[in-house]
């Protein structure tokens, strides 16, 4: 019984289409040989078609890179791969890194202006990564 369930669905390998057998080239020798004379109209080398950043594109990864959202998150929102990513949107991640930075300074600052221990460790921090001081280093002759 089962057997006869298997040959019920068995198909034949190779199913013959009228007119396809021309000239002793079969039809899938054809098809790939036009296909690779006639590339397609705007797509270039084959592939992807390329990506065209829009105004949208471009406003979204800034923002979401001031947001410190991942860039692999980021060309994921978009559909477009990591490096399509960098080489499409590379001065809207610097701008938007560029601004995160900026948050983060002036937040320190405000916390590093404070009274108390934590004000203490926010202005050694600060002095530390910002102007290059540590305490492994020399001091200066």
């Amino acid at each position: 019984m089962a057997n006869a369930k298997i040959a019920a669905v068995r198909r034949p390998a190779c199913i013959p289409i009228p007119g396809f057998f021309l000239a002793g080239k079969t039809a899938p020798q054809r098809f790939f040989q036009s296909a690779m004379k006639e590339p397609s109209k705007g797509i270039g080398k084959g592939g992807r078609p390329p990506h065209r950043p829009s105004d949208m594109d471009r406003r979204i990864v800034e923002l979401a890179a001031s947001y410190a959202v991942p860039t692999i998150n980021i060309a994921e929102l978009l559909g477009i791969s990591q490096k399509t990513l960098f080489k499409h949107y590379r001065r809207e991640l610097d701008v938007g890194a560029a601004r995160l930075e900026a948050a983060l300074a002036l937040r320190l600052y405000a916390i590093a202006g404070g009274k108390g221990a934590i004000a203490l460790r926010a202005a050694i921090f600060l002095l530390r990564s910002r102007f290059g001081w540590s305490r492994y280093l020399p001091r200066p002759l």
